[in-house]
Formats: structure tokens, C-alpha cells, sequence
């Protein structure tokens, strides 16, 4: 995968994060199949460590998410993904972009573009994978796109991750009926 594979070890380099030793070694023995890692190759994925301990997006928030806009999720306590919802220490497979010919259509209807070995990840992977990306390879992703997530949003809407131009990442609910010229839907494969 050159560049879209992130290992722990530069996880650890760059965000300043410690791996035990046995973290190390089971994700070492957990990566992907050869099979599996040319698909992600041509499906444009990228493949991320997670962080040593569990994180949520307040978490993350704190730490690495350096996004400039406010998010109703900080405030709005029904928003229950935002504290819920967390990366741990595994391998985690995302789309680079959101998945082709996504945009104007619903939630429902982008659900149905999926292949079947794939899934809509949540807000938290998907920051997650954005930011360590920018972090180790200096590269922002999602750029010009709001790419929905399967978080939830306290009104009911599925939550978007895109990148806002002061260079940090910004998450909102956006309705799931209404369409839009630039939001598409985001995808992970699980291992």
C-alpha cells in the first residue's frame, strides 16, 4: 500500500502515543491478507493503526482534532456517538474519498452503492484515519467533500466529516433525505 499503509509505530512517532510490546506484535499479526491488501490498493483505501487506548471523538478532540468550526455535537448531550462511539488498537481499512457517484442522492440511497464486504464507518474511524494521515504523511484527504458517516447525530441525521479550509477537520449531521452536490458516503472494510 506504500504511503496508505499507517503503522503503529509511526502512529506512535508522529501523535507521540506508546504501544505496549504485545499491541505491537498482535498488529503485526493481523494485517490484512495479500488478497485483501490489493483490494484496498485498488479501491483507493488506506489502511490505519489504531491508537493504543480507546479514544472517543471528544478524546480525539482534545488531542489531534484541530478542527476551527464549532459542531452542535460539542453542546448537544443527546449527541451520545461523540463520547459512545471510540477507535481502539486494531487495523482499520477507510476509502481515501467518498465512494464514487455518492453525491446527490439520500442516505438510504448512498447506503445501497456499497459493495458487500463493506460498511459506512463512524465518525470517530474516519477522523481518526483523516488526521493521522495529515500527522504522518502530511497529506489532507477529503478535501472539497462531506463524506456521511454511520454516526448519529442527536437529531436522528447521520453525521459528515469534511475538511474545512483553515486546514482542520469539521464534523456535523446533515438530513438524511436531502441531497447535495458534495455529499457523498464514506466506507470501511472490516478485517
Amino acid at each position: 500500500l506504500g504511503e496508505d499503509f499507517i503503522s503503529p509505530e509511526e502512529i506512535a512517532s508522529a501523535r507521540g502515543l506508546s504501544y505496549s510490546n504485545e499491541q505491537i506484535a498482535e498488529l503485526h499479526r493481523a494485517i490484512p491478507s495479500r488478497t485483501t491488501l490489493e483490494w484496498l490498493k485498488s479501491n483507493d483505501y488506506m489502511l490505519v493503526a489504531g491508537p493504543p487506548d480507546e479514544v472517543s471523538l471528544f478524546g480525539i478532540n482534545k488531542r489531534f482534532f484541530h478542527a476551527s468550526g464549532g459542531g452542535k455535537w460539542r453542546t448537544d448531550s443527546r449527541a451520545t456517538f461523540a463520547r459512545d462511539e471510540k477507535v481502539s488498537c486494531r487495523w482499520y481499512m477507510l476509502r481515501k474519498d467518498i465512494v464514487p457517484d455518492s453525491t446527490n442522492k439520500t442516505w438510504s440511497d448512498q447506503t445501497q452503492l456499497l459493495e458487500s464486504n463493506e460498511t459506512v464507518p463512524t465518525a470517530i474511524e474516519l477522523i481518526w484515519g483523516l488526521t493521522c494521515q495529515k500527522a504522518i504523511r502530511n497529506t489532507y484527504l477529503m478535501t472539497g467533500v462531506f463524506a456521511r458517516t454511520s454516526s448519529v447525530d442527536g437529531d436522528g441525521n447521520h453525521v459528515y466529516v469534511t475538511r474545512e479550509n483553515e486546514g482542520g477537520y469539521y464534523a456535523e449531521g446533515w438530513e438524511n433525505s436531502q441531497v447535495n452536490h458534495a455529499i457523498g458516503i464514506s466506507s470501511t472494510r472490516e478485517p
